[in-house]
């Protein structure tokens, strides 16, 4: 019995831990971003931001921006920036690319 408890609590402390970015999500994020947002947003690490708007790694690393709210944010218009309909399997990879972002 305890042997089952045991097992038990040790499986519910693996599932808490951090998971790793699927790396086909990632890729796909990053092709889409590379796409659509490109223009004004830096994506990849040689890449330079324009117009103002903040590096993917700059919005990354910013307190809060877990995948969560990264995924909410890419559902909804976000003015002066232009507002791509991205379907919803993209809106995961891109949040999905830029939350791998995340410094570790």
């Amino acid at each position: 019995m305890a042997a089952i408890a045991t097992a038990a609590s040790l499986a519910s402390c693996t599932s808490l831990a951090p998971q790793q970015p699927d790396g086909a999500a990632v890729a796909r994020g990053e092709a889409v971003a590379a796409q659509w947002c490109a223009t004004c947003h830096a994506v990849g690490s040689s890449a330079s931001a324009t117009h103002g708007a903040p590096a993917f790694t700059e919005i990354a690393n910013r307190p809060g921006h877990d995948l969560v709210a990264l995924r909410a944010f890419l559902d909804g218009d976000h003015f002066p920036m232009t507002t791509y309909r991205l379907f919803p399997a993209e809106r995961d990879d891109v949040a999905t690319y830029i939350g791998s972002l995340r410094r570790r």
